[in-house]
């Protein structure tokens, strides 16, 4: 393009370009045609769906997988994505030419005013993370990536920062406004570049040593920068929101699952930090009504490649005899919210009267990121490759079928493929609530 703005194809075909940057992809850029008003998209308003479907007929069917790319791509830069819809907002679209997924035609109206939603949802949050990095390789970049997802999937904010790209009033502004604040760096040569070493000064002369911090970074040989950004946190006394994170060459989907773990813990540890006063105020009338609804205890368990989960569920509840199918409802910032999509296969253990205690105080305590949720629990595979409870009262096998998003939590619906009674003479474990404010 060699700096303009338009570029004349010839029988009216005069393209637009509209740059549409954010610190994960700096380079991003939306093309107008305005002879057949197609907007080509980038990485905006996509979908990480493969097919044969050209168009978004039955557009309905894609929302949860924009939902999931939006929340994975889009939301740690949801500043920047306000501004891109704001560029875009004078131009006549007739369709979205995406990078990824199926060309959005007949969903384009729902899509767009989504993505104000979404992102409105971000920047009006009053608890933020400033995440800050530079990235080589692009490997740092995916590491920031789903820390953010991690972050954001438990409703706090994030202020993504690129800091080769963005001025040191920026990132100050940024730091002083968060409650908490992350740093990532590539090694080169021995050494952070000199962005992150910037960055890192600026925070230290910014951040007030009671917020939360925390630090990683990739590796090709050695790992030098990480280790000199701990070390100055360390040094000026601020506390730490997960253990740092150092990888070697390319994350794999296990690393990457710590990474995502360990923004969730740093996001819990800033909520819990700033306690809402209204916890400590009793139940209402209608919270203890609510409270009194009773659910059986489980434990739901799944396992895909070399990412694994598990966690307590009550909230569970048969939703249809044919094919036989349930709903259970899993908070977003649940670790394996991430392992129950649309596809994905799951075991739900379901515990028996009197021998429940021992399980449920195991998948209780809290997990560090990455650590294996099953670790001294008697378990076989199922069939569909999630663990198996040997001291359960029963077990299903599901395949998830699709999900809705209900305040903080998704309910998620799936059928049943398998199953078996493990115990015939067992009776099914139940939590008796007195609110609705809690578990």
């Amino acid at each position: 393009m060699r700096g303009e703005e338009t570029l004349d194809l010839g029988n009216g075909h005069n393209l637009q370009f509209i740059p549409t940057p954010n610190p994960r992809y700096a380079d991003q850029l939306c093309t107008y045609d305005p002879q057949t008003e197609v907007l080509y998209s980038d990485k905006l308003f996509g979908a990480h769906v493969c097919g044969d479907q050209v168009f978004d007929e039955g557009w309905e069917i894609y929302n949860e997988d924009r939902r999931y790319y939006f929340d994975c791509l889009m939301a740690p830069h949801a500043r920047q994505v306000e501004t891109a819809l704001e560029k875009l907002a004078d131009f006549p679209v007739r369709m979205y030419a995406t990078g990824h997924g199926p060309l959005v035609r007949y969903g384009l109206i729902d899509l767009t005013k989504a993505y104000r939603e979404w992102s409105q949802q971000q920047t009006s949050a009053d608890l933020t993370v400033a995440l800050i990095y530079a990235s080589a390789y692009g490997n740092t970049a995916t590491l920031a990536q789903a820390i953010a997802r991690g972050i954001t999937k438990a409703g706090v904010a994030v202020e993504s920062i690129n800091c080769e790209f963005t001025e040191p009033e920026e990132i100050r502004a940024a730091v002083e406004k968060a409650g908490g604040f992350i740093i990532g760096s590539p090694t080169l040569g021995g050494h952070a570049p000199t962005p992150v070493q910037t960055a890192l000064g600026i925070v230290l002369s910014t951040a007030t040593n009671n917020k939360l911090a925390g630090a990683f970074g990739s590796f090709g040989w050695s790992g030098e920068a990480v280790d000199l950004i701990e070390s100055k946190l360390k040094d000026a006394g601020y506390r730490f929101g997960f253990d740092t994170i150092r990888v070697k060459f390319k994350p794999d989907d296990a690393t990457l699952q710590l990474c995502e773990e360990a923004g969730t813990d740093f996001a819990q540890a800033l909520k819990k930090a700033r306690k809402v006063r209204s916890q400590s105020l009793p139940a209402t009338t209608v919270e203890q009504a609510v409270g009194r609804i009773v659910g059986s205890l489980c434990i739901l368990t799944a396992k895909e490649g070399d990412r694994s989960s598990a966690m307590l569920a009550s909230w569970v509840s048969q939703a249809s005899f044919s094919p036989p199918g349930l709903t259970i409802a899993v908070a977003k910032e649940r670790a394996v919210e991430t392992l129950m999509h649309t596809g994905n296969k799951f075991v739900l253990n379901i515990l028996k009267e009197g021998n429940h205690l021992g399980l449920m105080k195991h998948f209780l305590k809290p997990f560090g990121p990455g650590q294996d949720r099953f670790a001294d629990v008697a378990a076989e595979v199922a069939e569909n490759g999630s663990p198996i409870l040997t001291n359960a009262l029963a077990y299903l096998e599901c395949s998830v079928q699709n999900r809705m998003e209900s305040g903080d939590h998704w309910l998620v619906y799936a059928t049943v493929e398998n199953g078996k009674l493990l115990d015939t003479d067992g009776v099914t474990a139940v939590h008796h609530r007195k609110s609705a404010t809690h578990y």
